[in-house]
């Protein structure tokens, strides 16, 4: 078992695949506009592509590993599976994320991100502990997080070459409110991404958010979670999206994206609130229910900044 204190927060400040120190440079600064990608309908948007958002939050959940693999189009790639005594569980990791972004090279938006964990077929097991099948949800959130800091290890020698990473957080969907970012997304990079209606309210304690199909607003998806109940912790993270082969729009664009995130101010708590898959045929409502997705652990952060960047090409 994975200890229950100070080795659990100290794995949370690296969020989800690689983290370290957040240098004097803003990120910005640091990763400066260099070009402008025209859209089919003739937008210019500035790349590398910066973002800064209220709100970002994410939710993990363990998930059957038997249907996480259903919902992965990239052909190299295969859930990351929980195994004990060498043997699987039928246990995976997955992560809903929900962004409420202000400034954007393609304007406001708000989107949820539906990800699974992921190895290379090609690459060794991560090494992950054995979790008890009865785990508590206290258990799992420990084991969720911690699970972060061991893929960030494994890694680190590949982020440091400039090669793709052997492990990371795979895009399954995403739906956003915005027509223009859902073009940019998959034209630029070739993200699966659908138009939706997203609602949601940040209060001081709690959080709601509802997603809803386009034009008749069948649900995706519902939640609410309370707010600063767990252990406050600034972020720097930088994470590689791995992207469905068949939607990478030609073979000069790169197959692997890396992303910076930063912000000063975050929670790493229990999810305690309100969680529902609505009736929509939508890919995430489809994934979340077969996969048997409810959350266990919730990372938010304010006030964050971020910039996505090309990793390789093919």
């Amino acid at each position: 078992m994975i200890n229950n204190s100070g080795s659990l927060l100290k794995a949370i400040y690296a969020l989800f695949l690689l983290s370290g120190s957040a240098s004097v440079a803003s990120v910005e600064q640091q990763y400066p506009v260099t070009e402008q990608v025209l859209l089919s309908d003739g937008t210019a948007v500035s790349t590398p592509f910066h973002v800064a958002g209220n709100l970002t939050s994410a939710f993990l959940s363990i998930l059957k590993t038997n249907q996480a693999k259903k919902f992965i189009a990239h052909s190299e790639f295969e859930p990351i599976e929980i195994a004990c005594n060498g043997t699987g569980t039928n246990q995976s990791i997955g992560v809903l994320y929900f962004q409420d972004i202000t400034q954007s090279p393609v304007g406001a938006y708000a989107e949820t991100v539906n990800t699974i964990a992921v190895k290379r077929k090609s690459a060794q097991a991560l090494p992950l502990p054995c979790l008890p099948k009865h785990a508590s949800k206290r258990q799992q959130m420990q084991y969720l997080l911690a699970a972060q800091q061991i893929m960030a290890q494994a890694n680190a020698n590949n982020l440091q070459q400039g090669i793709p990473s052997d492990y990371a957080m795979y895009n399954q969907d995403l739906e956003l409110n915005n027509a223009l970012a859902i073009k940019a997304g998959l034209e630029i990079w070739g993200y699966p991404k659908s138009l939706a209606e997203i609602n949601h309210w940040v209060g001081k304690h709690y959080v709601d958010i509802q997603v809803g199909d386009v034009p008749d607003y069948t649900p995706i998806v519902e939640l609410s979670y309370l707010r600063k109940i767990g252990t406050q912790t600034p972020l720097y993270s930088a994470g590689d999206n791995v992207l469905p082969q068949y939607l990478t729009p030609n073979t000069n664009k790169a197959a692997q994206l890396m992303e910076i995130l930063e912000s000063k101010s975050g929670w790493v708590q229990p999810f305690v609130g309100y969680f529902w898959v609505g009736p929509s045929n939508s890919k995430t409502a489809i994934a979340l229910k077969k996969t048997g997705f409810y959350p266990v652990a919730v990372v938010e952060y304010t006030n964050v900044v971020g910039v996505a960047l090309p990793l390789y090409n093919k």
